[in-house]
């Protein structure tokens, strides 16, 4: 990596709450263009290239080992494309430029566009080695809720939300034991300028 340049990474769905690596710096914000979609296998949340805005975190990385360990974790496991994306505050006062990951029809675990109540029914009853599909769309929701300006909260998360937590009431699962049956964040012992990750 060039020493002289900055590098910046732009997380819309796990990274937001839950990453893993050390960041120099960090900002919430958004890019255009792209709109957040749950058509990827293996995470619930995954992006295509479509007319919108999606709200994320990102994240300035201080070395070049923060960057192998993503391209592991979302181009060699995840199957995603590397995009170049300006990612924007909300006041309009600051811009970086930085790598997204894109989910695209190409790879082994893309699962395609779906309505919105096939996807909640799906994410309410799995799980996986990092978790439940639950915890993640509930997180990623009440991140987003606390960060993005309420003018720009995706709607389309909104809904699967409400849709999961209905779903979990019915099959007889406590959202809060969705939310605390899940591999530690260690987020009390970790200083603020860490990013934590869950086992993917």
């Amino acid at each position: 990596m060039d020493k002289d340049r900055e590098f910046w990474v732009f997380g819309y769905g796990s990274l937001c709450w839950n990453p893993g690596f050390e960041f120099k710096d960090s900002m919430v914000g958004y890019v255009q263009g792209f709109s957040r979609k749950f058509w990827q296998g293996n995470i619930a949340h995954r992006g295509t290239k479509e007319k919108g805005f999606v709200w994320g975190k990102a994240f300035q990385l201080p070395d070049e080992t923060a960057f192998k360990y993503l391209e592991m974790r979302e181009v060699y496991m995840g199957g995603y494309e590397v995009h170049k994306v300006n990612v924007r505050t909300d006041d309009g006062l600051r811009t970086v430029n930085a790598t997204v990951y894109v989910a695209t029809p190409d790879n082994g675990q893309w699962l395609g566009q779906a309505p919105v109540d096939e996807l909640a029914a799906q994410v309410a009853t799995c799980s996986g080695p990092a978790g439940h599909n639950a915890e993640y769309v509930i997180r990623l929701a009440q991140w987003e809720r606390q960060h993005a300006p309420q003018h720009r909260v995706d709607d389309e998360l909104k809904a699967l939300e409400r849709l999961v937590l209905e779903r979990l009431v019915a099959n007889g699962v406590r959202p809060d034991d969705v939310l605390s049956n899940h591999r530690p964040s260690f987020s009390s012992m970790v200083p603020e300028k860490k990013l934590r990750c869950l086992n993917i």
